[in-house]
């Protein structure tokens, strides 16, 4: 550990980070956000990484329960969100020109 915290590499951090001085795990995260969406700065990937990294403290660190049942909420609303975005015309016409149970059955029979 000594040998990474060198005054060198130090600075080298501060430089690519507006002068923030963030761990190595952290610093792959931002890099890892920028390599996602190329679209955004790396001033904006890092203040999302640390607002994540301060929602993890508040919530996780002091309660795992309730992060896990607010995780599960936000699963939930996206597949709501999801099912919802969906042209209700695609939705209906798959419903009416899928195959019923009775037309295998019929099918079948003619066979």
């Amino acid at each position: 550990m000594e040998e990474d915290c060198t005054p060198t590499y130090i600075s080298r951090i501060r430089e690519s980070f507006d002068g923030k001085w963030i761990c190595g795990i952290c610093s792959e995260a931002v890099k890892e956000q920028l390599s996602k969406d190329p679209s955004i700065s790396k001033e904006m990937a890092l203040e999302a990484h640390i607002a994540m990294c301060k929602k993890f403290n508040s919530t996780i660190r002091l309660n795992p329960n309730f992060y896990l049942a607010s995780a599960m909420k936000d699963v939930a609303k996206k597949c709501l969100n999801r099912r919802r975005s969906l042209d209700s015309r695609v939705t209906v016409a798959v419903k009416s020109e899928g195959c019923s149970g009775a037309n295998i059955v019929s099918d079948m029979k003619n066979k």
